[in-house]
């Protein structure tokens, strides 16, 4: 007995709600003779706006704001100061699609441009580092040597080692090695 009464109410409920549900989606509006007209669909065009005395409410979305009117050019559309315009407001799909592209294309942009710099950086650390370590070889004292232009082995001398270290020293303040 408990169950067949809450199927009954539970059946009452559905069946109540699914008109409402389906009404809410309807169009009402007053023909030329007065008489008021319930439709799934929109009214004729002829029909004023004033008659029109419900309509489904519409989500704002490309297909919608392309149905929309656009505002006639001249003075009496143009928003006043401070204001952003209905069709400022409204981007159609294509301009959507196209505003994204270009910040795509910026985005990539920025990437490339901090990649090239990281590159550049990691570069000029690579640099200071073989120059220092060379500044350091050349401030150690230890017997050097280099090769000549016979390819013979010889021993550098005190004076072209400070010709080197000085070198080595314009070298990293050239490469604005700290």
């Amino acid at each position: 007995m408990i169950k067949s009464r809450a199927a009954f109410v539970f059946g009452m409920v559905v069946a109540l709600g699914i008109p409402g549900a389906a009404f809410a989606q309807a169009y009402k509006w007053r023909d030329q003779n007065g008489t008021i007209v319930y439709s799934d669909s929109a009214p004729p065009s002829n029909i004023p706006p004033r008659n029109i005395l419900q309509a489904p409410k519409v989500k704002a979305s490309a297909p919608a704001a392309a149905a929309a009117p656009a505002a006639p050019q001249g003075g009496a559309a143009d928003p006043k100061p401070g204001q952003i315009s209905r069709k400022a407001q409204v981007k159609s799909t294509a301009e959507r699609e196209a505003d994204y592209k270009k910040r795509q294309i910026e985005e990539q942009k920025k990437a490339k441009e901090q990649g090239e710099k990281t590159a550049q950086e990691d570069q000029q650390k690579a640099q200071c580092q073989s120059l220092a370590q060379n500044l350091v070889t050349l401030e150690s004292g230890q017997r050097m040597a280099k090769v000549d232009s016979k390819g013979e082995r010889y021993f550098i001398e005190d004076a072209e080692r400070a010709r080197d270290v000085a070198k080595a020293r314009q070298d990293m303040a050239a490469a604005k090695c700290s």
